[in-house]
């Protein structure tokens, strides 16, 4: 039986890969940057209630929004 999971400090990071890219982030607004993500990741904006997706590790998408 799996347990629910909290993120321990204020990095915002989720998941990680065994390279220590970021796999799934929480933030407030896009991510500035694609360094340090892995590809296909997934950014959870809290402030605007969007998600976005890393394509093939050179651009974020937005993928939806709240209406």
């Amino acid at each position: 039986m799996s347990q629910r999971h909290a993120v321990q400090d204020a990095t915002g990071i989720v998941a990680a890969d065994e390279n220590g890219d970021s796999l799934i982030i929480v933030s407030d607004g896009e991510p500035s940057s694609v360094e340090g993500y892995a590809k296909g990741a997934l950014a959870i904006d809290v402030t605007n209630g969007v998600l976005y997706v890393l394509n093939a590790g050179t651009d974020w998408q937005l993928v939806t929004t709240t209406s």
